[in-house]
Parts: C-alpha cells; sequence; structure tokens
C-alpha cells in the first residue's frame, strides 16, 4: 500500500523547515542615511611601559589609563560584576556591538596598570587583557597624486583611468571577469571609513555609484555611518570593489563584491586595539566573508590575536598588510596564525623598498612606488584609486598611494572571486591562492614573495573550471550506478532525464564562460552546482548551509517522485550529482557547514554524500 498522504505531509514539513532554515540570516539592514560625524575624540596618549617587568615595552603609544578587558563569551552579568568588585574597577562596552565577544574598557590609574595586567590575565573568567593600544597608518601611504582626467574608453571596461592601473594587469584581474566578479561576496574594509555617501561635510565618491554596501559601524565616533573622513579607507575599499565599466574613473578587482564599510582609525589616521578587535567581531557577525585590514603595528598583542582567531573560526577570511617598515618579518595583525599577510610589490614585479619581508609572507600583490614611473606612462607608478583629497573631505580625485596598504586589498578582491565560485572556507581560500600564485621559486619566499604574486585569473580558473570539472567527473561516475541499473533494463529514455539533472547537481555548466566569451559571467544559475545556489540567493555567509549541503532536498523529491517512472530517474541523477557536490567540498575542504564545527561538519557532508550514492542506486532500480 502507498501511503501517498504521509509522504505529502512530511516532504512539505521538511521543505517548510528547509526554507525558514535558509531565510534566517539573510537579510541585512541598510545604513542610516542621517546625521552627520561629530568631532573626533581627542586621544589622551602615553608611551610609558604598561607592565613595568612585564613583557610590554615602553614607546609603543597607548589611551593612559585604559585597559581593554576581553572576557569569556559565556560571562554573565553576575561573573562580571564579581569580578568587578573582585579588583575594584569599573568596566563599560567598547560599544554597543561588543556584548556578544564582551569585549569591554577599564578606566584606571596609570599605577595600578602593572599590578591589574598581572592579576586580570590570571583570571579564569579572562580571555585577554592588554593596554589600549594604538595603531596608525605609515606616512608614506599618506603621500598622493592626483591622476590626469581623460575622455570615455569605448572598450570593456570603459573606465577612463583604467589604462593607468598597471596593478590590475599585474594581477591580470580582466582575464578573471568571465568566471568571475566576486557577486554574493561581503568584504569588511577595516580602515579609516568609505566615503560611500554625502554628509554634511562630506562628499560621497564619484566612482562608488554602483557598488553595493552593506550596514558597517564607526567605532571611533560611535555610529552606524562610516564614513571617511581620512583617504586610506576609501582608496582601499575601491581597490577591492571599485564600481566598474560604468563610464567614470577606474575599476576594482571584484566589482559586484558589496564592502562593509568599517571605520576603526580616525582622521588622524590612527585608532586603538579595541576598536580594531569590535571591528573583526562586528564584521565575523554581520556576514562579511572577507576581512581586509591595511593597518597595524610592531606589538603582539592577545587580544587582536583572538579576534583575528575567532573570525577566521567563523569562516572569514583575514587578509592583513605587512606593513611598511622595511623588516624581515611582517607585523601585526598580518603575522597572527589565522591572517594572510601580504607584502609589496613595484610595476617590475620586484619587491618595494618600504615592504616588510622575509619566509613569513604569504603572498605578495602590487603596492606601487609613487617615486617612480617605470611603465613609461607619465604618471607615478602607485596604485590608483578614487577617495577624498587627503585634508579636504569635501573633495575627491583620483590618487596614487604606495604601500602594503594598497598591496593588501588586491588579495582580498581575488579572495572575493574565488568564494564567489563556492570555494568559502577560509583555509582553502589561502591554499587556492598560494597554488596559483606566480611563484617566485624558493628564492622569492625567502625574500618576501611568499607564494608568489597574486593571479586572480589562475585563481578563478582552479575555482571555478578545474574545480567544476572535478566535480562533473564525479558526478558522472556516481551516476553510472543508476544508469547501468536503467540500461540493464533497457530503459534509455531514464538516461535522458537522469543525466542533465547529474550535471545542474554536481558542476551546473561551469564552462558556459569559455563558450560564450562574454567579458563578465552570465547568470550565475547557469554556472553553479544546485546545492551551492544559496551563495548567490543567500550570500556567501550562508555557503555551508546544512539543509543544501546534505540529502534533504533529493530525498523529499525522492518521495515525491517515487511513482512516476521518469521522474525518478530524475532524482536519480540529481542525488548522484548532489553527492558529487558535497563529497568534492569533503575532499578538497572549500566548504565549512554552517553550525558545525570541523570534523562534525566533514563527517556531515560524507555521510550525506554517500547516502546520496545509495539513493541514486536505488532510485535507478526498476520500480515494482
Amino acid at each position: 500500500m502507498k501511503h501517498h498522504r504521509y509522504r505529502s505531509l512530511l516532504a512539505s514539513g521538511l521543505l517548510a523547515a528547509g526554507l525558514f532554515s535558509l531565510w534566517q540570516g539573510s537579510h541585512s539592514s541598510a545604513p542610516s542615511l542621517s546625521g552627520s560625524i561629530p568631532p573626533e575624540p581627542e586621544l589622551n596618549l602615553t608611551y610609558d611601559d604598561p607592565d613595568g617587568s612585564g613583557p610590554r615595552l615602553a614607546g609603543e603609544p597607548r589611551i593612559r589609563g585604559e585597559l581593554v578587558l576581553d572576557l569569556k563569551d559565556e560571562t554573565t552579568p553576575r561573573q562580571l560584576a564579581q569580578l568587578q568588585q573582585r579588583y575594584g574597577i569599573e568596566s563599560r562596552l567598547n560599544s554597543i556591538h561588543s556584548g556578544t565577544a564582551q569585549l569591554r574598557l577599564c578606566t584606571v590609574d596609570e599605577s595600578r596598570m602593572p599590578q591589574l595586567l598581572e592579576q586580570l590575565a590570571a583570571d579564569p573568567l579572562v580571555e585577554n587583557v592588554a593596554p589600549n593600544l594604538v595603531y596608525t597608518l605609515p606616512a608614506e601611504e599618506q603621500m598622493a597624486a592626483a591622476a590626469m582626467r581623460t575622455g570615455p574608453n569605448d572598450n570593456f571596461p570603459d573606465d577612463p583611468l583604467g589604462k593607468f592601473q598597471w596593478h590590475m594587469n599585474q594581477i591580470r584581474v580582466q582575464q578573471a571577469w568571465p568566471i568571475s566578479t566576486g557577486h554574493g561576496v561581503v568584504v569588511s574594509v577595516i580602515d579609516t571609513g568609505v566615503g560611500y555617501r554625502d554628509y554634511k561635510d562630506f562628499k560621497a565618491l564619484e566612482d562608488l555609484e554602483k557598488t553595493r554596501m552593506v550596514a558597517g559601524y564607526d567605532f571611533v565616533h560611535d555610529r552606524p555611518e562610516a564614513i571617511d573622513d581620512h583617504a586610506h579607507g576609501s582608496h582601499v575599499a575601491g581597490t577591492v570593489a571599485q564600481s566598474t565599466n560604468n563610464g567614470k574613473g577606474v575599476m576594482g578587482v571584484a566589482f559586484d563584491a558589496a564592502i562593509m564599510p568599517i571605520k576603526v582609525l580616525s582622521a588622524r589616521g590612527s585608532g586603538t586595539l579595541g576598536d580594531i578587535a569590535d571591528g573583526i567581531y562586528f564584521s565575523a557577525n554581520h556576514g562579511a566573508r572577507v576581512i581586509n585590514m591595511s593597518l597595524g603595528g610592531g606589538f603582539a598583542e592577545a587580544t587582536l590575536r583572538t579576534a583575528v582567531a575567532k573570525a577566521h573560526a567563523k569562516g572569514v577570511i583575514v587578509v592583513c598588510a605587512a606593513g611598511n617598515s622595511g623588516a624581515g618579518k611582517p607585523g601585526y595583525p598580518a603575522a597572527y596564525d589565522g591572517a594572510v599577510a601580504v607584502s609589496a610589490t613595484d610595476f617590475n614585479e620586484e619587491l618595494t623598498f618600504y615592504s616588510n619581508h622575509g619566509p613569513a609572507i604569504d603572498i605578495a600583490a602590487p603596492g606601487g612606488d609613487t617615486r617612480n614611473d617605470k611603465n613609461g606612462d607619465g604618471q607615478p607608478d602607485g596604485v590608483l584609486q578614487n577617495a577624498p583629497t587627503p585634508g579636504q573631505p569635501l573633495k575627491h580625485d583620483y590618487l596614487w598611494f604606495m604601500g602594503t596598504s594598497m598591496a593588501c586589498p588586491h588579495v582580498a578582491g581575488v579572495s572575493a572571486l574565488v568564494e564567489s565560485l563556492g570555494v568559502t572556507q577560509p583555509d582553502a581560500v589561502e591554499r587556492l591562492l598560494k597554488s596559483t600564485a606566480r611563484d617566485k621559486g624558493p628564492e622569492g619566499r625567502e625574500r618576501g614573495f611568499g607564494a608568489g604574486i597574486v593571479d586572480a585569473q589562475r585563481a578563478v580558473w582552479k575555482a571555478g573550471i578545474l574545480y567544476g570539472a572535478w566535480r562533473l567527473g564525479l558526478g558522472m561516475l556516481f551516476l553510472a550506478l543508476p544508469a547501468l541499473a536503467m540500461l540493464r533494463r533497457g530503459y534509455l529514455l531514464g538516461l535522458i532525464f537522469a543525466f542533465p539533472a547529474a550535471v545542474a547537481a554536481s558542476s551546473g555548466l561551469f564552462f558556459l564562460p569559455l563558450l560564450l566569451g562574454s567579458n563578465t559571467p552570465h547568470c550565475w544559475m547557469w554556472t553553479t552546482g544546485l546545492p551551492s545556489w544559496g551563495l548567490h540567493l543567500l550570500g556567501a555567509h550562508q555557503h555551508g548551509n546544512p539543509l543544501l549541503f546534505s540529502a534533504l532536498l533529493p530525498v523529499i523529491l525522492s518521495l515525491l517522485a517515487v511513482d512516476i517512472r521518469p521522474l525518478r530517474s530524475l532524482v536519480a541523477g540529481l542525488s548522484a550529482g548532489w553527492a558529487a557536490h558535497l563529497l568534492f567540498a569533503t575532499f578538497t575542504g572549500s566548504v565549512a557547514v554552517m553550525f558545525m564545527p570541523g570534523l562534525l561538519g566533514t563527517l556531515w557532508m560524507l555521510g550525506n554524500g554517500l547516502f546520496l550514492i545509495f539513493l541514486a542506486s536505488v532510485l535507478g532500480e526498476e520500480q515494482p
């Protein structure tokens, strides 16, 4: 006896649960459109030794008498009150967004700093405690020269100043765009803010008109609008995702990605440890998949190390400038585990005079050198982007900057291109970028090129075309089981239904960019395997949703189609392709399953993939 009603109710319930789970968390609020930036707070700086004979040395700028207290996330209000009473301190959240991360500030007498740093570090409720250090932008990066304006360009892209962006040619980004433009990925720019809208005293940048923005935050002034009153953050954001092919200005690496503006550095180019850590937590908790930090300092601090590690654990790749001091190792946060340290190259693909270097560098990218014109175009060999005029935020221009800060967003942009193709686990993104970089050999790694110069074309080829071919090959392998059963029974019509379903689920028509020769991808639905449709329906931060990366939907369809022979064959092919997609992600580690840490997520995909192979085999048999 066939239980049609039971199967229909079960399928409906499962589908409703799935849709609800996919929907939750997929909405983000738009930036507020009111108000103006208040006066910038003055920083009460000191350079004194904060912990006496402890590990921290004098000379690092910090806020006088202020501690950053990073409590364990599970600390209760009662435990917090007891801790404050125990040490005779009062604390406050660093911002309105600090509650989840338990990131707090304490104002104390300078004479108590050494004792409190030692006592609080040993308390079981405290994850990290540190002086509220101040980070700044290197002075060299604030040098700029305006570009000569030119007429429109009829070619693709039609950005008239794009011909001066030698750095985009160096990473071969235009050759990557037919495969990916970064759609569905949010890149957080933790910097001086971004000039994305008009204010009373600030003017929106013209070449961000088509760049998608998601809600960020200004931790310097404690407000939602993270407006750039410097220039650095806008320049960095432009390299990541400047509006492209809009007949204005210049181009960006991943122009279909969205920017999350996070302001942690003031108009002076400086910011506190508390605000920077807060910005990292905010980004990871609000949907960013890539964090760009073109900032740093020379001192290692556990609070920032923990913030980077937690963002990485949440599936965010953290890309950091290596630093501009010419040192033989990267600065911080670039040197932390979980961060990608980026050195800077010039037009001739040599390390720049200012770039930090050495074997600890992960990868290199163009950072420019405004002192030279090695390409002979009559312009400085800096990195060119639209930015406010330094010191005159009501004005803006197209400016050349140089620095590892400028190299960093090239790598962040290529990360977004790769994530848009379904490689979203941060370690997998880093491995892919390194494996496709233009290698400078063992000597280059020792000098400071890391894995080599980031190469957008090779990265998206591997993530989109090569990985697509592997998924398709696995799909055809798994399809062989139900296909043999159909052939054994002479049911050739079944193959006509099963084959396209297996292709759609395993890889989609990943090869279309090679056939159509377009400048940008056609509809992503045709080139993405079905389990990864959440990338573009919900955003990259929802990639790896356990309802799509499971057997759920094929099982529902099998319940509905079990009595209809052609549809049964179709679902058999779908199950084989779905299994290929899941098992490829398992073998390569390219996707992390949401809500499931590490090994549990791997076992989830492995178990569901193997079950789907079994389901495809069963469905391929002739029904009774």
